[in-house]
């Protein structure tokens, strides 16, 4: 069966990481990128969508500056979170889903506690089915076995880490947008295949 990797972007400014979205700095999404894999890892489909804020509909320069997303993408190609998120449910079908999110279980949402807090944030009756699990607890132990010492935080900086990051250069794109960070997921899941076994056992 196949799996979904997927990753978010969310508004933010500067500081907000280390002190908290306080006030009208709410985490609304921005981009939703996800590419559906084979037990093989085979890339089978990919999924990319800007979503128009609208607590924050003007993004910040620092999130300009991180993610490369614009406003002027946002206002020529953004659609609602609604439509963003059934398009994604679509997509996901009966697929389990995996983000990256350092230091967590197994079974934390990660990305999908994102996705969750906007289904919240809008209102949206909240019946999705999806199971979203973090890929990053079956990496760590894997970055352990090659006495990796300096583990990738984010899911972006993954195939940079690991030396990977020429074979997604194609995509044109960098760290912070989230259809790359899903696929430097993707590379590291790829590094580590000999024991790819032991990740599908979990799916």
């Amino acid at each position: 069966m196949a799996f979904v990797i997927f990753d978010t972007e969310y508004t933010s400014w500067k500081g907000c990481q280390e002190h908290g979205w306080h006030g009208k700095h709410k985490r609304e999404i921005v981009q939703i990128a996800a590419i559906k894999v084979s037990n093989d890892l085979r890339v089978l489909d990919t999924f990319n969508v800007l979503c128009k804020p609208n607590i924050n509909p003007i993004l910040s320069d620092y999130f300009i500056k991180l993610t490369g997303i614009t406003n002027q993408q946002i206002q020529h190609k953004g659609i609602s979170f609604q439509k963003a998120y059934k398009k994604f449910q679509k997509f996901v079908g009966n697929s389990k889903c995996l983000s990256h999110g350092y230091g967590g279980r197994w079974d934390d949402a990660c990305d999908g506690a994102i996705i969750l807090e906007n289904l919240k944030m809008y209102k949206m009756q909240i019946d999705s089915d999806i199971e979203y699990h973090n890929i990053a607890a079956w990496l760590i132990p894997e970055y352990k076995k090659i006495r990796l010492r300096k583990h990738p935080k984010n899911s972006g900086h993954i195939a940079k880490t690991l030396h990977m990051d020429d074979k997604i250069k194609n995509l044109g794109i960098d760290e912070h947008n989230a259809l790359y960070d899903s696929y430097s997921i993707l590379m590291g899941i790829k590094y580590f295949r000999k024991d790819l076994n032991s990740l599908l056992k979990k799916l």
